[in-house]
């Protein structure tokens, strides 16, 4: 349902719109944007932090690099409401208690930010994106002297981890995803101002916050706040296939192809290849991120205890040592790796997802089983 604001007859205003998030990877936080009215010369338009296209150049490379651009643009309001309508997204307006020299300001900023030379930025999600230079424009245009402050407490915050976990716990996959890639500093205490990449935050945070002028008046930040645009999105069936359970699968497989190879009194070296594998390739990739990636965060990412790319280099020497029917001295290494992930997640250098620890039981399990295979049972195991 499409709910048009009426205009103040005094002049023009801004105000602050929140978009509840989407389905797609881009929008499942959300997004923000600013929409200028002035009735007097019919305008009503939004001004845009978030537009990006898929069909820039090495755009998917770009990403992964965390070099991606987007740019700043206005398009007409009424566009604008009608794409969030057809997403079935909700839409928040709250009216900015700004002056008239403040919105004159504020509309100057953005006019120029929007031309040509200047509309492209470099993303960075938690940083730099379409809802923080929303808010960086908002304090800037209310000037020198004056200053945003907010009236509630900031106990108990949230982690950025604990705030991504909580937007993307419908779509378990892209919450796997991303808790793999993000490396322990999100798991640090969080301030306000860095819980504010998300458009819900920044929302909730203004609707307490005053514009505080450099007499020590002090005015709400928000003077009205209007539901412009119902949230009208179906209710889709997931998936029982999430990580959680694909781990849990990968457990139990394991300990079945232990149990046939206790019975056959065969080693199934396949299956130990492939683990290593899946392990070095994960951790390679975790290990370019760290290095050649500019996204925030994901440098000192402990997951590459466990996830390891000397697990590819190790796979020659496994391959030579099962032919020739020595010690799999490999083995030993995988356990010390793997003890050390659960030595970090025991103190706390990191906030790992739960079918992470599934994968290091079966591989760790799977290591101590070949190291002592030989005692089990009194059977020897070739």
């Amino acid at each position: 349902m499409l709910a048009a604001l009426p205009l103040r007859a005094e002049g023009p205003r801004f105000s602050l719109l929140t978009c509840s998030p989407g389905d797609e990877a881009y929008s499942l936080f959300g997004h923000t944007a600013l929409r200028y009215c002035d009735e007097a010369n019919k305008v009503d338009e939004v001004y845009n932090y978030g537009y990006f296209s898929f069909d820039s150049p090495n755009f998917v490379w770009r990403f992964i690099l965390g070099q991606t651009d987007y740019l700043v643009a206005s398009v007409p309001y009424r566009i604008f409401i009608i794409e969030y309508a057809e997403r079935g997204s909700s839409v928040v307006e709250q009216v900015l208690n700004l002056n008239q020299q403040q919105v004159e300001r504020l509309h100057a900023l953005l006019e120029v930010n929007c031309l040509p030379l200047n509309r492209v930025y470099r993303y960075n999600y938690f940083y730099n994106n379409c809802t923080t230079k929303a808010l960086d424009k908002f304090i800037e245009a209310i000037g020198e002297g004056s200053a945003l402050v907010y009236e509630n407490e900031t106990e108990g915050l949230p982690t950025l981890r604990e705030t991504l976990r909580t937007y993307t716990a419908a779509h378990p996959w892209y919450s796997f995803g991303i808790d793999l890639l993000i490396g322990s500093d999100v798991d640090n205490d969080a301030t306000r101002e860095e819980l504010q990449f998300a458009p819900m935050n920044l929302m909730d945070d203004l609707a307490v916050a005053c514009i505080v002028d450099a007499d020590g008046n002090r005015l709400p930040a928000v003077e009205s706040t209007n539901l412009l645009l119902e949230e009208n999105k179906p209710l889709v069936q997931r998936g029982n296939f999430t990580p959680f359970n694909a781990a849990l699968v990968l457990l139990i497989f394991t300990f079945v192809v232990m149990l046939c190879e206790l019975r056959s009194r065969k080693s199934f070296w396949g299956y130990d290849l492939l683990l290593m594998t899946v392990q070095g390739l994960a951790g390679a990739l975790l290990l370019f991120m760290a290095l050649c990636s500019e996204h925030p965060a994901v440098d000192a990412n402990y997951v590459i205890l466990l996830l390891n790319p000397i697990a590819l280099l190790l796979m020659p020497v496994a391959i030579y040592r099962i032919i020739k029917h020595l010690s799999p001295v490999v083995m030993w290494v995988q356990v010390v790796f793997v003890s050390l992930f659960f030595l970090s997640a025991i103190a706390g250098l990191q906030c790992y997802p739960a079918p992470l620890y599934f994968c290091a039981v079966a591989i760790l399990v799977r290591s101590l089983f070949h190291i002592y295979k030989d005692r089990i049972c009194e059977l020897n195991i070739v």
